[in-house]
């Protein structure tokens, strides 16, 4: 009789939702590593303006383009700060969505565990099985062997 786990669907269950919580964390990680990789673009970005400018202002430039400097890193120091704000509720979602998926393995874990406990179970009742057919087999034989 081959091995049949009551519990079999649950398990897949089980396994479906952890792999679904598992991708949510993906996302979430990839969504931090996201805003991360732009905020250090708009913090590279704004080193550069400076740098582009500072031959220029050694040998004079115009009020307007200072000006418009000026203003290119307000505007890029503005997106800085929304995106750091965003990275804030990425790592808060990214740690939810960790929490969520590690219980989700617990519990997936303590069926497949409980399966696991039922296949060795069965296995070893499926051993001493065969062993009393071959001692009975060896019986009969001997006795066989007695007559004879």
């Amino acid at each position: 009789m081959a091995f049949r786990f009551p519990l079999e669907v649950l398990l897949r269950v089980r396994q479906g939702l952890e792999r679904q919580h598992e991708l949510r964390l993906q996302e979430a990680n990839y969504r931090v590593a996201m805003l991360g990789q732009q905020i250090e673009d708009a913090q590279r970005e704004g080193e550069n303006i400076a740098a582009r400018r500072q031959p220029q202002l050694e040998s004079g430039i115009s009020a307007a383009e200072l000006q418009f400097d000026a203003l290119c890193r307000a505007v890029l120091s503005e997106r800085r700060h929304t995106l750091e704000k965003q990275l804030v509720e990425a790592k808060a979602l990214r740690h939810i969505r960790s929490e969520d998926f590690l219980r989700a393995r617990r519990q997936r874990e303590v069926i497949d565990t409980l399966r696991h406990h039922q296949l060795q179970d069965y296995l070893q009742q499926e051993g001493r099985q065969e062993q009393r057919r071959l001692d009975d087999l060896f019986l009969l034989r001997r006795a066989y062997l007695r007559r004879g």
